[in-house]
């Protein structure tokens, strides 16, 4: 099958939109040409950006497979070659279900519920720290350290590490590749993946009270799991933890200083939290895109595809689908059902979203009771220098008026 074959062609490079609005205007634009398409960029690779397209192909692994290909041979890449495999989300059937079962059960809504307090606590601390003063970096003060405390705490890693490992996942969006930050963001990997060894190491000699010994202890079919396979999923816990989260709670609070109607609803009435946090995820999708393999030869939304194409699913485009939601691009806080993707479908649906919501609304309410009145310095913010796999922000410089500590 010739690249000719594969039709219909679209125009379209994923890596070209370096901000925000150029992003969502090129998702747009592919989408409203056709919700299926071929590029010839970056190697050549199936675009899904239609809604109903993309959640059959999220659900349908036995033609979309997770797993990791060659970096060297793929037109895209699921993850840099130079970050362990992100088990489970690089597994499919069958291999994949008892591994999932793992992450499943510690991550399950009531697991997750036992760590609101953690969540409440870390979020007014972080406040704590800049209340006083008026004025804050968002990300760098709140939106990033709290995710990472949560889940770092949880894990039970020695607080000392928490800075580092957060860091090293968070860096590497936030500044442009080849910078000597983005090589430095790297380069902690390294780092991050030997401390990941130790403290797996540890656990399976002696035990604690920590989500690190659950994913230790762990068995499969009777027997513990492997050393190599609890740090891959450490590390995943780490990487899902960390920055998927602080991106949305960066993007809400940017969001609520453009839109102070908003604010002001949010304000009057706190119960509408919860689904603006849904319209959160659907409008500001922290993973953007993802990556598939195509497993055999098959036609699908009347596109003919080979085995070992790589197709790229799009979660903000999908998000944006009108067919799927009334008055796509409008935010609209109160929007009811809210069937969004933006922790996927099917068997890959993120296992972490039930603390990634959890997190996220209490480090909302504390800003909206603590600083309701905070205000971004428009013309310090940074986005991400790239949006086509991650959304967010590198820096949120804000004021408002000063308040007390309670902590």
């Amino acid at each position: 099958m010739t690249d000719q074959s594969r039709t219909p062609i679209v125009d379209f490079d994923v890596f070209a939109s370096n901000t925000l609005a150029d992003n969502n205007a090129a998702w747009a634009t592919v989408r409203s040409e056709c919700p299926v398409g071929w590029t010839p960029h970056n190697g050549g690779h199936w675009v899904i950006s239609g809604y109903e397209q993309v959640a059959e192909a999220f659900r349908s692994w036995e033609v979309f497979s997770s797993a990791r290909t060659d970096p060297e041979h793929a037109s895209i890449t699921i993850s840099s070659s130079r970050i362990p495999p992100l088990i489970p989300e690089e597994l499919d059937p069958p291999e994949w279900h008892p591994i999932r079962r793992i992450l499943a059960g510690q991550l399950s809504p009531v697991a997750a519920e036992r760590l609101r307090p953690r969540a409440r606590h870390w979020a007014r601390h972080c406040i704590d720290q800049v209340i006083e003063a008026g004025r804050c970096e968002l990300v760098t003060g709140l939106a990033f350290p709290v995710p990472a405390a949560v889940t770092l705490e949880w894990l039970g890693f020695p607080e000392s590490d928490w800075e580092a490992m957060a860091h090293a996942f968070h860096d590497p969006s936030a500044h442009p590749n080849g910078s000597p930050e983005h090589r430095r963001a790297f380069a902690a990997f390294g780092r991050v993946t030997a401390r990941v060894a130790e403290e797996v190491a540890l656990r399976a000699h002696a035990p604690r009270d920590d989500g690190l010994t659950a994913i230790v202890q762990s068995e499969i079919e009777g027997e513990r799991i492997s050393s190599e396979l609890a740090e891959a999923l450490v590390f995943m816990t780490i990487g899902g933890g960390v920055d998927t989260t602080s991106a949305l709670t960066a993007a809400a609070l940017w969001h609520l200083h453009r839109f102070p109607d908003d604010r002001a609803r949010l304000l009057a009435d706190s119960e509408l939290l919860e689904s603006a946090t849904e319209e959160f995820l659907r409008f500001y999708p922290p993973a953007r895109t993802h990556a598939r393999t195509v497993t055999h030869d098959v036609e699908f939304a009347g596109c003919p595809m080979q085995a070992g194409d790589r197709v790229l699913l799009s979660e903000i485009a999908a998000g944006r689908d009108g067919e799927a939601f009334p008055d796509a691009d409008r935010f609209v806080i109160d929007r009811f059902p809210n069937r969004h993707l933006s922790f996927g479908a099917g068997i890959h649906r993120c296992p972490g979203s039930h603390l990634a919501r959890l997190t996220f609304t209490e480090i909302m309410r504390e800003v909206l009771e603590r600083i309701p009145d905070y205000r971004i310095v428009d013309d310090e913010v940074v986005e991400y220098p790239n949006w086509s796999m991650i959304g967010g922000w590198a820096n949120l410089p804000a004021a408002f008026t000063p308040g007390p500590r309670i902590g």
